[in-house]
């Protein structure tokens, strides 16, 4: 695989696993830059040695075109919050039950490091909890968000994923 694939996968992982969306846009303009700079070299190592271009012009578009669509879409965490509802629905329900859930555990394809009801009555199940402002996935309306938000991206009509300031 080339270094250009694995600059691509580095930015739709980082994504794929909740990373915060200032973090994903700020890596992705790093990532960009080091797909440009690698892409920039294979096509001028290719003109120098006389072959075809194409491939290693190609193969940068489509990298670079990957990372920024990871940066303004976030479809790969939207691919695997759709993968993951069932079972953060499930979670939900069991904390709203008032069930108490060992932490950390597996919940779809992410790792919920503490699950909580909020003061609202909201359902978190944070992924990367921190005292001065979380980040995961919280069961409330699009329109109704009650936190101090960094940043959100809107899943549906039941789930959103943020950050705390």
């Amino acid at each position: 695989m080339s270094l250009l694939g694995l600059l691509a996968i580095a930015g739709i992982l980082i994504s794929a696993t909740g990373g915060e969306q200032v973090s994903v846009v700020l890596v992705a303009i790093v990532l960009s830059a080091a797909a440009i700079i690698v892409g920039s070299f294979l096509v001028g190592y290719r003109r120098h040695t006389k072959r075809r271009i194409a491939p290693a012009l190609v193969a940068s578009i489509v990298s670079l075109a990957l990372i920024i669509s990871v940066a303004v879409a976030h479809w790969p965490l939207r691919a695997a919050y759709a993968l993951s509802r069932a079972s953060f629905d499930a979670v939900a329900q069991r904390i709203r039950g008032g069930e108490r859930i060992a932490m950390p555990m597996r919940s779809g394809l992410f790792t919920i490091r503490r699950a909580e009801l909020s003061h609202q009555g909201i359902v978190c199940l944070w992924t990367h909890p921190n005292p001065s402002g979380s980040t995961g996935f919280v069961q409330c309306r699009r329109d109704y968000v009650p936190f101090n938000l960094w940043s959100i991206i809107r899943l549906d009509d039941r789930w959103q994923f943020i950050s705390e300031d």
